[in-house]
């Protein structure tokens, strides 16, 4: 816990840093005055997609929850996903997000197995429709991006190949488990040989039943063709109501002609050099990103706000409503 508190602090100090760069390269009454002309209501239209995001993934585990728990409510679903955003936001690649869901789920009363999962299943649907639509978006608007952000581009392809290399990964374990089961072995008696774990019998009784636990998972992804359909329509609706987050921004500063599509790529290729960064939030790395790609799009006078209002509406957001659900926990 200390650590997810030193990492809450870091999440506000580059907030506050982040704004007096801003105040300090843009000044004060430049800043002000951009905040002041916003068209309100294209931020409230950003907000709103925000909320949306947040409840097509509750919708998603709620659905795959039905499985076991037929008369689990969504109001629970929410409580769980707004906890799951705040510890992605405070920790390194996201990684605590699951870990304090499980948890969340468990003290909920539901058993460790349906918990895991639930959380499993939707993390390989969740992965699989991110890096099929990147896929599309990287062929779609290739050019474009291509030809304005110099080397910048390819960098997209090292966080896509992050993303596909978990989907190939699943694929392998769940085709292949025999083969699974020996490089894991082999790989926990490497980390006995380096001293790094002391039990190999037990860790290898946890390996045989994570494994066995992850291959249930995929027998129900195969099987359960209905949930797995809406549950991939939902994470699409998410999916796209994040990455049309920038172009309402946009819109809110009353700019027109960039085109709605391009702006929807350029989000998902700032989630694909995120995945590279190993801060809390991507912090620093989101903002980069952002810079790289949306200055193509907004003037030069008011890229930096639209910056501070894309964290505030997508990541902070996450910090403040997440710490809400996780006091009422």
């Amino acid at each position: 816990m200390k650590n997810y508190k030193f990492n809450l602090i870091l999440g506000i100090a580059s907030a506050v840093i982040f704004v007096l760069l801003i105040i300090f390269t843009k000044g004060w009454m430049d800043l002000i005055h951009q905040m002041k002309h916003l068209q309100i209501q294209w931020i409230i239209a950003a907000a709103f997609c925000m909320l949306l995001y947040w409840i097509f993934e509750a919708k998603i585990l709620q659905c795959i929850l039905f499985l076991t728990e037929k008369d689990y409510k969504f109001k629970r679903a929410f409580k769980v996903t707004m906890i799951g955003q705040y510890f992605n936001s405070i920790t390194p690649f996201a990684s605590g997000g699951q870990i304090m869901q499980f948890y969340a789920l468990t003290k909920q009363g539901l058993g460790a197995g349906s918990s895991g999962s639930a959380l499993m299943i939707k993390f390989i649907i969740y992965q699989t429709i991110l890096t099929v639509y990147s896929l599309i978006l990287i062929f779609w608007k290739a050019f474009l991006f291509r030809s304005n952000t110099n080397h910048f581009y390819y960098l997209i392809g090292v966080g896509f190949a992050v993303h596909a290399g978990v989907i190939v990964s699943l694929i392998v374990f769940s085709t292949y488990r025999k083969l699974t089961h020996k490089l894991i072995l082999g790989l926990s008696k490497i980390l006995k040989k380096l001293r790094l774990v002391k039990n190999i019998s037990t860790l290898e009784m946890r390996i045989n039943d994570n494994l066995d636990q992850f291959h249930n998972n995929m027998v129900i992804i195969k099987h359960k063709k209905v949930l797995v359909f809406k549950a991939s329509i939902y994470t699409i609706l998410q999916l796209t109501m994040y990455f049309i987050i920038p172009y309402f921004i946009y819109l809110s500063f009353g700019m027109k002609g960039a085109h709605i599509g391009s702006m929807i790529a350029g989000t998902a290729f700032v989630m694909m050099l995120t995945a590279i960064v190993p801060s809390p939030g991507a912090m620093g790395g989101a903002e980069g990103a952002f810079y790289i790609f949306f200055s193509l799009f907004f003037a030069s006078n008011n890229i930096m706000a639209a910056i501070l209002l894309w964290r505030l509406i997508t990541f902070y957001s996450c910090i403040i409503f997440g710490f809400y659900a996780i006091k009422k926990n």
